[in-house]
Formats: structure tokens, sequence, C-alpha cells
């Protein structure tokens, strides 16, 4: 097993000179997961970008196995995937034109398995849209099609930034299912979102952000 570690030291975000978050101190490791949960606009989206490299910091440091992730650059990003609130979806391709794009950008999807493709659409229940375009999803479809790249990519590190929004109850417990699977994987796994579902698994770290801090 290849041991992946996160450590993030006393981490700080300003944006237009007033304070996102100050001084955040996690770890993160194989089968583990961290819950970020807080109102909206408290700084989640910030702390899971700079997590993912997109966000720079204005102070601390964020590791991957005690190497900044500064000085890893575009090896960082080939170890981990972010999957923001917003989607990152072409409106104007198909169902499978978006995960043929996904894979442009994530050399462990395989394009050409067509039966892991085929079975991750049905795990989401979006197999019967695989021709419509985007712009005619509903968007709880949308946001299933945006999370289909956890299933298909071999990437340990998962970065979700709100994954539960749109979403049913049924489809909800699904996700809780391939999280739980990552996490027996030796994935690592953070994530911010509003629904607390920290009691239905293991190796679960919660975290609350409020006034700038992680509590």
């Amino acid at each position: 097993m290849e041991s992946l570690e996160i450590l993030v030291n006393s981490a700080t975000c300003y944006k237009n000179n007033s304070i996102i978050f100050s001084d955040i101190n996690i770890s993160l490791k194989n089968s583990e997961i961290i819950i970020i949960m807080g109102p909206n606009g408290c700084g989640k989206t910030t702390l899971i970008k700079s997590l993912s490299g997109i966000q720079g910091l204005e102070s601390g440091t964020i590791k991957l196995n005690n190497r900044n992730i500064c000085s890893l650059g575009s090896d960082y990003k080939d170890e981990i995937i972010y999957i923001g609130h917003g989607n990152s979806l072409n409106k104007d391709l198909t169902v499978i034109e978006n995960i043929e794009y996904f894979s442009a950008f994530d050399s462990t999807i395989n394009i050409n398995n067509e039966k892991n493709i085929k079975n991750s659409m049905k795990i989401l229940d979006i197999e019967k849209y695989r021709n419509y375009k985007v712009s005619d999803l509903s968007e709880g479809n949308k946001k299933k099609l945006s999370l289909i790249r956890i299933l298909l990519t071999k990437k340990k590190i998962w970065f979700l930034d709100e994954p539960m929004s749109s979403l049913d109850d049924k489809s909800i417990n699904k996700l809780i299912k391939i999280i739980v699977d990552h996490q027996k994987n030796n994935g690592l796994i953070f994530l911010a979102t509003h629904y607390n579902f920290s009691e239905k698994i293991n190796n679960c770290k919660l975290y609350i952000m409020k006034d700038a801090k992680l509590t």
C-alpha cells in the first residue's frame, strides 16, 4: 500500500484584506475522511481549494508526504481529484461526451473501458441519460455526472466541495457507500458539506468552520 499523508500547518488565507481562515492545523492519512461543516460563506470552499492547490495561502504550509504542494506542482495535481460545487460540466455536450472530456484531464480514467463507464452510470442512475445534453438534465443529475469522476478515477486523494447538494436521499446514501468503499481501498477524502453523515462511517474527523477557525 502506498502511504499517503496530507499535513496542514498553520494555514492562513486572506481575500481582499479579509481573513478567510487562520491557523488551520489538520492531518489526513490513508483510509481517513475529514468532513468540514459550517454556514455559507464561512470559508469551506476556499479551504478545500487551498488543499487542492488552486488557492494560495498567506502563510503556513500544506504538505503531501512531507513535501510542500507548492514545490510538487503538477505532480500534486496528478495525485488528487477536485470536484467543486459548480460541477464543471459543459452544458452543450452530452453526458458521455462530458465523461470523455473528464478523461482528457485525468490519465487514470480509461475512456475505452465501456463496461466500467456503463457500470458507473448505473450506480449513479444516469445511464438512461447517456446521450442527453447536460443542459437538459436536472440539477441532481448534473451533480451525479460531476461525481462520476470519483468512480472512474484511480486517484487516491479526493477533495469534494458540497457533493451532496441537489441529491435526493437515495443518491446521498449511494454516495456515502462510494465514500466508504474508497476508504476501504486506502483512499483519503476531504469533504465540505452541509450534510452530517459522520456517524455513518469510520475513521472520520468532523470539524466545524466558524469565525475563520476550525473546531
